[in-house]
């Protein structure tokens, strides 16, 4: 098992500086794009006004010289709900979650038999994949925590499973991984615990230093525990997003170190943003009082025929027998009754219709929105409003500001911008990369982004 003994204080240092003037963003027909590498990296939870309005004190560099050498969006669409996993997936496939299959983090679990399980599995994906299109186009990948990835057609693989804690965690990522990687990466590294960001971050290192891959796509998920625990914007959320740029600055020095800064494209992107919040509402107490949630006296259940999807800021509810129009009907008066009453903290219904406009879950027969500093709970009996867990939430509409994804271009390749791109969704992530790659995600939703800018 690895012990946590030191971190190592030469990687803790401020490389952002040294290098801050070695990318120099160039016209994307200026280099065939065949002698790129791409790099990927999704910081969960970045907002936009991290890197376009930041806090007075917030130290970003790295992010900051990406910036000025690039060009950076006002925000992406996200998706419905505005969650991790779907959001990467769209990323990778350049499609909505009703293409790609993807609908929240977990499936639905009524009975508990997942275990707290995740769509950890890249075969859940019903579209096809930027990996494919990379390894079809004869190219390399490398994806270190990118969600969804277990089994995943990608060359060098750490993917994103369940916490390190245990020796048979190690053993199992081990497993997960590409054969022999995970513990190559852990002698690399062996002062952090596995799949930490500091640990991810050494792996991006070896991995691009030691096997050349053309893509690699990297996920830094501090900044989004941060904001769960404590808020958006606040001092541990920065010093989060700090340390995630500092290890930016690492990998940009490994980069130059390597003689490839001016062969390498930078994507820098996040999943969603996040809300402050301090009340949950709990509406599967109003549908187990109706009968439609049966639990025993330890409250667990025992048959349902509607339950609750939480998605954080947002809840979806599905049906167990799609024809059971009685159910349904019960349980959508029930939600609607609910919403109607402001204090309940509920600030919008989506229809079939609704979820179908967005490209949401096509499983649900109707989803709620939490209102501002409101999210939802899962509680089956008690009161219906309760303290919230956490004071940070995401999976609200995509479309309110605070929710937006960030998108940062720089780089080999990449068309420089004085001003924000507007317009960019999700979906042009996949395409985009594969565009700087030189290869094509023809006939997917998304669309290349990395275009000349209008003056």
């Amino acid at each position: 098992m690895i012990h946590l003994l030191k971190r190592r204080l030469t990687r803790l240092s401020v490389l952002s500086l040294s290098v801050v003037g070695l990318l120099v963003a160039r016209p994307a027909e200026a280099q065939p794009a065949a002698k790129r590498q791409v790099i990927l990296i999704s910081i969960d939870g970045l907002t936009t006004m991290d890197y376009l309005h930041p806090d007075g004190g917030l130290k970003i560099p790295n992010l900051e010289a990406l910036k000025a050498n690039g060009c950076a969006a006002d925000g992406m669409t996200g998706i419905f709900p505005t969650v991790t996993y779907p959001s990467h997936t769209a990323m990778i496939t350049g499609e909505p979650p009703a293409v790609h299959g993807i609908y929240t983090n977990t499936p639905l679990d009524p009975f508990g038999y997942q275990f707290g399980g995740w769509f950890y599995y890249a075969e859940q994906i019903k579209s096809p994949t930027l990996w494919q299109a990379v390894r079809k186009a004869g190219l390399k990948s490398a994806a270190i925590s990118w969600p969804v990835t277990i089994g995943a057609e990608v060359d060098y693989l750490l993917p994103e499973y369940r916490p390190v804690r245990t020796r048979e965690d190690v053993a199992m990522l081990a497993a997960l991984s590409t054969p022999g990687l995970f513990h190559e990466m852990i002698r690399v590294d062996p002062d952090n615990r596995p799949m930490t960001d500091a640990w991810r971050t050494s792996a991006a290192i070896s991995i691009l230093d030691r096997y050349h891959p053309d893509l690699l796509a990297l996920h830094l998920s501090d900044l989004d525990g941060a904001q769960h625990a404590n808020g958006p914007h606040t001092p541990q959320a920065h010093a989060a997003l700090e340390k995630i740029d500092a290890q930016i600055g690492e990998i940009r020095a490994a980069v130059a170190r390597s003689g490839r800064a001016d062969q390498t494209a930078w994507v820098i992107v996040s999943d969603h943003g996040f809300y402050p919040v301090n009340q949950v509402v709990n509406p599967m107490i109003a549908l187990r009082e109706a009968g439609l949630i049966t639990t025993n006296d330890a409250g667990r259940v025992t048959d349902w025929k509607v339950f609750m999807h939480n998605a954080g800021g947002s809840a979806l509810f599905e049906v167990r027998d799609p024809n059971d129009s009685a159910s349904i009907a019960m349980a959508t008066g029930i939600l609607r009754k609910l919403a109607a009453d402001p204090a309940n903290g509920i600030l919008k219904v989506y229809t079939p219709e609704d979820l179908k406009a967005m490209g949401a879950s096509p499983t649900s027969f109707l989803a709620l929105e939490a209102a501002r500093e409101f999210g939802f709970g899962s509680n089956m009996e008690g009161p219906m409003i309760t303290a919230a867990p956490s004071t940070g939430k995401h999976g609200y509409n995509p479309n309110i500001p605070e929710l937006r994804p960030a998108m940062i271009l720089s780089g080999a390749g990449v068309y420089t911008c004085q001003q924000p791109r507007k317009g960019v969704n999700i979906v042009d992530v996949a395409p985009t990369v594969a565009s700087l790659l030189g290869i094509s995600m023809p006939d997917v939703a998304g669309r290349n982004v990395n275009t000349p800018v209008q003056r």
